[in-house]
């Protein structure tokens, strides 16, 4: 049988444990596996910038993991270059012309429960460029009176940068003068203004293709790093949202990701005391992957891409030439009269699925991948990635005398993951109906 080889390239500039995490797994694994007349080797290689020459520069990836190039204009003009010949996770053109309030916008349209939000231009261009094109920027402004946009939303409210980062520049304004405040010491960055909404449950769904990974969220946590935990003294809770709330969780971030051709995405959402979803944050390329805030999760999100990766490889995925080439589909569902909110979000699923072809992945994975769950758990209980969890210690925290606490607490987190995913392998191993893609058939979505 003829052999060919199947690279996959990742470019990560600053998480040493979903990197490292997710190369031991692949080596783990060494996946080999019959498809279309081949056997197919997969491998994953670490992606390095250098010099090409641009009239016959040769891709030798059949899939790149591209989390954060969109802020590295060097690598993005190469994988632009690739885009319709290699299978890139997020596509690059959406990432650059995307931001917050574009997608507020675009979700809006289609019946999301966006709270209510203003998009605020730039106080200032200085800075932006240099000097000799300058006032290419600047555009006519038309006067408008913020305290009455600020009176439009309600205080309290969220100010946050139209493009963001992590949380950076998020402020918190409980008045005008607040908003002023804020709003003067803005300098060149657009903003909007967010509604707060009173909250009974903080949901941060991250998604791989159609796989979706539902986790709990404390924004009021002291540390970045702390806010997966449940609390101080619990650091994960199951079924911490209802299966209802669970699914349309999943599908919300599925059909979002779907819409802009984001293989990995995460989305934020709002549950109000009512039982009202409302996505806040949903468009970024580099979602939170580190060991250190994850902690229970860890492990799933690297599985998750694992399979993922083998099978765009594999099967050669391509994407369509334009991200926007299925919007009409979503945008005529939005316009039907005859659907309630849940059954149009149900209809933007089966699109979603359309796009991520759910059906043969799910398929693929349980032909060609029947003893991945467990091969994983040997992985993750191996020695290898304990000397990663050490290390990833190591590089996050700065002063040596916590690392021995820190090595204990993120240690004793893992042990417990271990225990319940061997658990769930167990009760797995003694049903009859095995979907090995999925860590829980619901983050999948029923409708698949």
């Amino acid at each position: 049988m003829k052999r060919s080889d199947a690279v996959i390239g990742m470019i990560d500039l600053n998480n040493y444990s979903f990197v490292a995490a997710l190369q031991g797994l692949m080596k783990h694994l060494s996946p080999q596996i019959e498809w279309d007349g081949e056997k197919v080797d997969v491998r994953l290689e670490r992606m390095h910038t250098r010099p090409y020459r641009v009239q016959d520069e040769e891709c030798p990836y059949r899939v790149i993991v591209n989390r954060n190039i969109h802020w590295n204009s060097y690598a993005t003009s190469y994988f632009m270059m690739f885009a319709q010949r290699v299978y890139m996770l997020n596509d690059v053109a959406s990432f650059l012309a995307m931001n917050k309030n574009t997608t507020y916008g675009h979700m809006s349209h289609l019946g999301l429960n966006i709270p209510k939000t203003w998009a605020l231009p730039s106080r200032s261009y200085e800075g932006l460029v240099d000097v000799p094109i300058h006032d290419l920027l600047h555009m006519d402004h038309d006067n408008f009176d913020l305290r009455e946009i600020g009176r439009d939303v309600g205080y309290p409210a969220f100010l946050k940068p139209q493009s963001g980062g992590g949380w950076k520049g998020v402020s918190k304004v409980n008045n005008e003068h607040d908003l002023i405040k804020a709003c003067d010491a803005s300098g060149n960055t657009p903003l909007n203004l967010q509604e707060a909404i009173e909250f009974k449950e903080f949901v941060r769904v991250v998604g791989i293709g159609p796989q979706m990974l539902v986790m709990h969220f404390n924004p009021d946590a002291k540390y970045s790093h702390d806010r997966y935990l449940r609390s101080d003294k619990q650091a994960v809770e199951f079924n911490f949202i209802s299966s209802d709330h669970y699914a349309e969780t999943s599908r919300i971030t599925r059909m979002i990701n779907a819409f802009y051709k984001w293989d990995h995405n995460s989305c934020e959402m709002l549950i109000d005391k009512d039982g009202k979803v409302h996505p806040i944050d949903f468009a970024n390329a580099c979602p939170d992957s580190s060991l250190v805030s994850l902690h229970f999760y860890f492990p799933t999100l690297v599985k998750y891409m694992a399979q993922w990766l083998i099978y765009c490889a594999v099967t050669r995925r391509q994407k369509a030439a334009g991200y926007a080439v299925d919007w009409h589909r979503y945008f005529a569902t939005g316009a039907r009269n005859d659907l309630s909110y849940m059954e149009r979000l149900e209809e933007y699923n089966k699109i979603a699925h359309d796009f991520f072809n759910t059906e043969h992945f799910l398929s693929f994975c349980e032909e060609h991948m029947p003893d991945f769950d467990q091969q994983a758990q040997d992985f993750f209980a191996s020695d290898a990635f304990t000397e990663i969890i050490e290390k990833e210690v190591k590089y996050y925290f700065t002063f040596q005398h916590e690392w021995s606490q820190k090595i204990a607490h993120y240690r004793g987190i893992h042990e417990f993951y271990l225990s319940c995913e061997r658990d769930r392998l167990r009760q797995k191993d003694s049903t009859t109906t095995v979907v090995s893609a999925t860590h829980d058939q619901e983050a999948m979505g029923s409708e698949a």
